[in-house]
C-alpha cells in the first residue's frame, strides 16, 4: 500500500508541476511511438499486458511477461526521417521483470549553407538516441507496476544534448469486472545533463489515464486514453479533447486487425494544414503470428505531411 501511494504521489505531483510550465520541451522524439502495436490503435492502448512493445508507453504491462521476450521495430517515418527500436525482457532473481530497449531516430543528411544561404559544399547530419532500463512488479493481485530509466542522447551537426529520463506506470485490473483494466502513466521526468549551445528545454513529460475493456461475446479489446493532462489549455475540459482510442479484433489465433484515432494528433493537423482533412489522425495495423513469433504493421495518417509506416518482428523464448 505504502508503494501504491507513492506512485500516485509521484504522478500527482509531477503532473501539477509540469503542467504549470508552459514551456516548450526538447527531446521531443520521445513522444513518438515505435511499436506497430500501439499506433495502430492510436496509442490508446496503455493498458496494453505481456507485451514487450509497451516498455514505452506502459513499462506495468512488462509485469504480465511469462517467458523471454525479443521485439525488433522499424518506422518509416515523415519527410524521409527513419527509426526504430529493439529490445530483450527476462526475470532476474530479486528484481522480478526487467527489460532494455534502445531507440534511435535518424533526421538523414543536411547540405550546410552559410549566413547567406549558400551552399558550402558540406553536409551534416543529426540523430536522437535512448536507452531504456525497466523494472516490474506486482503490488497485489490487481496492481502492477513498471519503472523505466532512460539515458538520452542528440546530436545535430556538432551540436549535441543529453538528459536522464525516469517513467512510471500502474495497471489495475478491475475485480468487479473480468477482462477490465486501468492505467495511468507518468512519462518522461527527468531533467538535462548537457544542452544545445546552453539552450534549456524541459522535456516532453506526459501524464496519461486510460482503460481497456475485452467484451464479452466479441473477440474485440476496446481502449480510450487520455493523453498528456499535465499540460496547459485554455479551458479545463479542453484536456479531455487530448484523448485517442483503439481497437483490436482477433479474427483467429493467427491474424488480428487493429484500428485507432488520435483526436488530439488530429487538430494539431488541422491547424497546420490547409486541406483540413478529415483523416489525419487516423491508424490501423494488423498482427500475423507463426508459432512464437509475430509481425506486425501498422500505418498512421498525417493529412498532408504523409504516411507513417511501421514494422516490427517479435517473439517469446522458453
Amino acid at each position: 500500500m505504502k508503494i501504491r501511494m507513492l506512485f500516485f504521489i509521484i504522478m500527482l505531483y509531477y503532473s501539477v508541476s509540469y503542467g504549470q510550465t508552459g514551456l516548450s520541451s526538447g527531446f521531443e522524439f520521445l513522444n513518438t511511438d515505435f511499436s506497430p502495436r500501439t499506433s495502430a490503435m492510436g496509442t490508446a492502448f496503455i493498458t496494453m499486458r505481456g507485451d514487450l512493445n509497451g516498455i514505452s508507453v506502459n513499462p506495468a504491462g512488462l509485469a504480465f511477461i511469462k517467458d523471454r521476450q525479443f521485439f525488433f521495430n522499424y518506422s518509416d517515418y515523415l519527410l524521409d526521417i527513419n527509426g526504430g527500436q529493439a529490445g530483450y525482457s527476462t526475470e532476474v532473481p530479486y528484481l522480478k521483470r526487467v527489460g532494455v530497449a534502445v531507440t534511435y531516430m535518424d533526421y538523414g543528411q543536411f547540405d550546410e549553407t552559410d549566413q547567406y544561404a549558400v551552399s558550402t559544399g558540406k553536409t551534416f547530419s543529426a540523430y536522437d538516441f535512448a536507452l531504456t532500463l525497466s523494472q516490474a512488479g506486482n503490488l497485489d493481485p490487481h496492481f502492477s507496476y513498471g519503472v523505466s530509466a532512460k539515458y538520452i542522447y542528440s546530436k545535430i551537426e556538432r551540436y549535441s544534448a543529453s538528459a536522464l529520463a525516469l517513467d512510471f506506470g500502474l495497471i489495475y485490473a478491475a475485480p468487479f469486472e473480468q477482462d477490465l483494466y486501468f492505467a495511468a502513466t507518468l512519462l518522461n521526468v527527468g531533467w538535462n545533463i548537457s544542452y544545445y549551445d546552453k539552450i534549456k528545454e524541459p522535456l516532453p513529460t506526459s501524464f496519461n489515464i486510460g482503460f481497456s475493456k475485452k467484451l464479452a461475446h466479441l473477440p474485440l479489446e476496446v481502449s480510450l486514453n487520455l493523453q498528456n493532462l499535465n499540460q496547459r489549455a485554455d479551458r479545463w475540459y479542453d484536456r479531455l479533447k487530448r484523448f485517442s482510442a483503439g481497437g483490436e479484433f482477433s479474427l483467429s489465433r493467427y491474424l488480428h486487425l487493429r484500428l485507432g484515432y488520435s483526436n488530439a494528433q488530429h487538430q494539431s493537423l488541422q491547424i497546420n494544414s490547409a486541406s483540413q482533412s478529415s483523416f489525419g489522425g487516423v491508424s490501423g495495423g494488423l498482427s500475423i503470428f507463426w508459432k512464437e513469433f509475430r509481425i506486425d504493421y501498422s500505418y498512421s495518417n498525417f493529412s498532408d505531411l504523409g504516411n507513417v509506416h511501421r514494422f516490427g518482428f517479435s517473439g517469446s523464448i522458453h
